[in-house]
């Protein structure tokens, strides 16, 4: 299983237990990165039930990156 980056509009193919590529994962606030790995439960990816603690985390990122997307690449 390969996922792309979930940074938006990013073609680059990531591990399935990565959040996405290592150019964008580094361009979010150490507080949403290190909100991620709290949250993250090894092998949620392979049965597809993520915390609701890693959904909020997510969606906190994907807000992040619409508020400063004027500002990011």
């Amino acid at each position: 299983m390969i996922h792309r980056c979930h940074w938006p509009g990013c073609p680059t193919l990531c591990a399935p237990r990565l959040w996405g590529c290592a150019p964008h994962w580094y361009q979010l606030p150490m507080r949403l990165r290190e909100a991620l790995s709290r949250a993250y439960r090894p092998g949620q990816e392979i049965d597809k039930r993520p915390s609701p603690q890693y959904i909020i985390a997510a969606t906190d990122i994907q807000e992040w990156i619409k508020a400063n997307a004027d500002f990011v690449v």
